[in-house]
């Protein structure tokens, strides 16, 4: 089944509250947890199923027929799935039973899944410090029957501070996070860490195009690498609203322009994800 995209972003004005648990879980079908696709002005996404006060929006695997999300009450990630035509209630993922996962994000072909997360480190002298560690930036792959056991990127990443939302594109396995790292330029900024040779290397931090004296945060790169959305924060008293940035044919990035008022408002805008066009197949019932 063909679906136009969705852009999926928080919103931080409200919260609204979870399914509960308690109750039948509602029967779902069709993409997309059987919503109705938005227009062009945007609308709570399953308002009554995934609630509004999430510390990272939901996204959905390659093949549409996974759902994942981070309610704020837990930070553990929980997962929905598209079986025998319906959705499943929510689950909290594998990797979520011990330690906080927080912000997923699936390889274009699903086999693998990065995440943030707070979990020791095996240099660490004991599991009890962190919950007072910064995160990192974990990784699983996909195993028959679930996932493997995570495994944290290296220390070229790593060694930076914040990587609220991470995103990958599809050409190259490059990644993109924002960080902060004390450097001149704004309190956080936006890397790219190029995938080569089996590894994420020595994060770049992107020009003025993109990085200002404010905070830019939360981005997301096109499937293609072609266009990157992020969320800007222009000062200490100010909202942050969400930009977009257009690859140039030499490769460099044009300067980004927020989004108009059918997207921003007068809240906090971030953590946009753009789904795939053209690439969700699912059952219906």
């Amino acid at each position: 089944m063909k679906m136009a995209p969705l852009i999926l972003f928080l919103p931080i004005f409200s919260m609204v509250n979870v399914h509960s648990r308690q109750t039948e879980f509602p029967k779902l079908a069709g993409p997309y947890l059987g919503q109705k696709p938005p227009g062009m002005t945007p609308e709570l996404f399953a308002s009554d199923i995934i609630t509004v006060s999430t510390h990272s929006v939901a996204i959905f695997s390659p093949d549409g027929r996974e759902a994942y999300y981070v309610p704020w009450s837990t930070l553990k990630m929980e997962t929905m799935k598209l079986a025998n035509g319906a959705w499943t209630s929510p689950e909290t993922v594998s990797i979520a039973s011990v330690y906080d996962a927080e912000n997923p994000m699936f390889t274009a072909d699903g086999s693998r899944l990065y995440f943030t997360s707070t979990r020791p480190l095996k240099t660490m002298a004991s599991p009890e410090k962190s919950k007072f560690w910064r995160e990192n930036i974990w990784s699983v792959a996909r195993r028959e029957g679930g996932w493997s056991e995570p495994v944290p990127l290296g220390p070229e990443v790593n060694s930076l501070d914040l990587h609220w939302q991470l995103s990958i594109d599809d050409r190259n396995h490059d990644l993109y996070f924002s960080a902060s790292a004390g450097e001149t330029g704004g309190r956080s900024d936006i890397y790219q860490s190029v995938f080569s040779n089996g590894r994420h290397t020595d994060p770049v931090k992107l020009g003025p195009a993109v990085n200002t004296d404010g905070d830019e945060d939360t981005p997301f790169i096109a499937a293609d690498g072609s266009y990157l959305i992020f969320a800007r924060k222009p000062g200490a008293d100010t909202f942050s609203d969400l930009c977009v940035s257009f690859r140039a044919r030499d490769g460099s990035w044009k300067d980004a322009v927020p989004f108009d008022g059918r997207i921003n408002s007068k809240a906090h805008e971030v953590c946009p994800v753009v789904t795939r066009d053209g690439n969700i197949s699912s059952s219906s019932a």
